[in-house]
């Protein structure tokens, strides 16, 4: 499935295709690192993901609404338990089912000068958090590893 993708001259065949397919348009090329998109399929992250997309254990673009008390957003104020509720929602990228167990992933195409896994982090955490309590919600299944996989840099790393 995904050494389909994990060539430049393979991921410029697929995005004809979408394009003759009217699912992107022509001009949306000169947007698309078509090598960044051939890297992310030959890492370790992506292959993990294309085994699970081959075994139907894939699941991309997951909408979700979930209600996190208001004190647990808002930890930064003193804040007594005040009973309300924050309606939270998003969709996740993508998460896969791994050893009974769930591992979602967040891709960002941010600009990053400084340190790539330290300032997403600082940026997503909570955001990742958030979808995490939200997946364990919706599947009954622990999520054990939460990724971002940043196309700046073509790094995988987890967020604790």
């Amino acid at each position: 499935f995904c050494a389909a993708y994990d060539t430049t001259e393979a991921v410029r065949e697929q995005l004809q295709n979408l394009i003759d397919r009217g699912r992107i348009r022509k001009d949306a090329l000169q947007l698309i690192s078509v090598e960044k998109i051939a890297g992310f399929f030959r890492s370790e992250l992506g292959m993990r993901m294309c085994l699970a997309a081959k075994e139907g254990r894939l699941k991309k673009e997951q909408p979700f609404v979930i209600g996190i008390p208001y004190e647990e957003v808002y930890k930064e104020e003193d804040i007594t338990d005040s009973g309300e509720t924050v309606m939270v929602q998003g969709i996740i990228d993508a998460y896969f089912e791994e050893d009974g167990q769930l591992v979602l992933m967040d891709y960002k195409t941010d600009s990053v000068k400084e340190d790539v896994k330290e300032e997403l982090t600082k940026r997503y955490k909570a955001q990742l958090m958030y979808y995490g309590t939200a997946l364990s919600q919706m599947t009954g299944m622990p999520v054990k590893e939460k990724m971002i996989y940043a196309f700046t840099n073509g790094e995988a790393f987890y967020v604790e």
